[in-house]
């Protein structure tokens, strides 16, 4: 309770950190009513075929709540953090980038969705650069909630008997609140992916760096192929990272998304830095950034990299990973009973 009060209190004093975020809600056109745009929200958060994690799911729920209450003004790095991430009230959006990273993710979602299986919904919903309110856009003068009952339809009516439940089914198409849209979707064919790994670097004339990156190296590709959902390839350190990611992606094709994982080694007197990045090798997006140190004896340097390279295959591959969401759809598909 402590830590809701704190988080409350010290919002009041953010405004000025997040100045550029857009509070207002952007409409375009008729935009739907809100018990269309929260159901709307519902079909796609069971849809099999959104590719989000269970974390950007739930970022997507509380701005769109968030914005169907009336709270549009609320939306903000901080509160975003506090109440869907669960970070406290020290929270400093300038130092922590896990909200601006999400929203990039989450937009990436939303459009691969739309321009894909969700081309046809009556709704979309997109989150514009600089901001975390959602926009609404409507397709149409089309019954939102007959659309979406159809999806479920054919399904739906091979498990009924007769025609007088068919019949029914037809006049629940008015209701305010379609209960079938509870029924879920499954696919397999979920956008697989590729990371490639350039070869672990130091800017340092530093033999226990150099080694130490060497070792780090080898301990990445030895943690990322235990992964078998996701595909990787390694830049040996006579290539070019530009000219292997390229390969890879003309090779795989654009049902395959490419990852790029840059990882570079500082050693300092007592102190391994080891700085990771995450790109969107198409994109160029950054996906995660982050920093791992350990205290550096040259005794235990294979002990290090080692470490070092399962703490960034977990921030990978691990619950709520950059990657994790490619798992998931991997397990879906291995466990489908669908012919």
């Amino acid at each position: 309770m402590l830590q809701k009060y704190q988080a409350e209190t010290y919002r009041t004093g953010v405004a000025k950190q997040e100045e550029k975020e857009e509070p207002a809600l952007t409409l375009r056109g008729e935009d739907g009513t809100a018990n269309e745009k929260a159901t709307v929200l519902e079909a796609l958060l069971r849809n099999s075929e959104f590719r989000a994690s269970d974390r950007n799911r739930r970022f997507l729920r509380f701005v769109v709540e968030e914005t169907l209450a009336g709270r549009a003004d609320r939306i903000k790095a901080f509160t975003i953090a506090v109440d869907v991430f669960g970070r406290d009230a020290s929270f400093d959006a300038t130092v922590d980038p896990i909200v601006r990273i999400a929203a990039g993710q989450l937009r990436k979602s939303l459009r691969d969705y739309y321009a894909g299986p969700g081309k046809v919904d009556p709704i979309h919903i997109s989150i514009p650069l600089g901001a975390y309110v959602p926009v609404f856009e409507k397709r149409g003068p089309t019954n939102v909630f007959a659309v979406l009952a159809s999806r479920h339809f054919s399904k739906w009516r091979a498990m009924v008997a007769g025609a007088g439940l068919a019949t029914a089914f037809a006049l629940l198409i008015s209701l305010s609140t379609p209960f079938w849209l509870d029924l879920p979707t499954r696919s397999n064919r979920g956008t697989s992916a590729v990371l490639v790994l350039d070869t672990a670097r130091t800017s340092q004339a530093n033999v226990d760096a150099n080694q130490f990156a060497e070792m780090l190296n080898d301990a990445l590709w030895l943690n990322v192929g235990r992964e078998r959902a996701i595909r990787s390839v390694g830049v040996r350190p006579h290539e070019k990272l530009e000219a292997v990611a390229s390969r890879v992606r003309t090779m795989y094709g654009p049902e395959s998304d490419v990852f790029e994982l840059l990882t570079s080694v500082q050693v300092e007197a007592d102190e391994v830095r080891v700085y990771w990045h995450l790109l969107n090798s198409a994109s160029r997006e950054v996906q995660v950034s982050s920093l791992v140190k350990e205290t550096f004896r040259p005794a235990i340097k294979a002990a290090l990299a080692e470490t070092t390279a399962a703490t960034v295959a977990a921030a990978l591959f691990g619950y709520e990973g950059a990657l994790a969401e490619y798992q998931t759809d991997a397990t879906l598909a291995a466990n489908s009973t669908e012919d």
